[in-house]
């Protein structure tokens, strides 16, 4: 992420906008990536190194399911049959990767 942003500095620096955010909006921005980013890539890596690269793959899958759940319940968002059909998909495939399902050869 220090890279990413090192990286970015440069052309940043020649795109500035004509109205820089208000105070508030930045500290909230540096909050947001610090608090947020930060000690979920934390939380992540230590899952990784207790549960195995392939059980934290996992973590990924659900961010699109977490997603649909949370804008329904704060944003009052409507879920379609085609999102649940994606959800059920998710869990399918999660359900996969993590062996609670064996796929029979025959």
């Amino acid at each position: 992420m220090l890279a990413g942003a090192i990286f970015l500095l440069i052309p940043a620096l020649f795109f500035l906008p004509s109205h820089l955010p208000a105070p508030h909006a930045c500290e909230a921005a540096t909050a947001l990536g610090v608090f947020c980013t930060g000690i979920a890539y934390i939380l992540f890596y230590q899952i990784v190194a207790h549960a195995g690269a392939v059980r934290a793959m996992t973590v990924i899958f659900l961010v699109p399911l977490f997603s649909v759940l949370f804008g329904f319940l704060f944003l009052s968002e409507a879920i379609t049959p085609h999102m649940l059909l994606g959800c059920a998909v998710i869990l399918l495939g999660t359900a996969l990767a993590t062996g609670l399902l064996r796929w029979k050869r025959f």
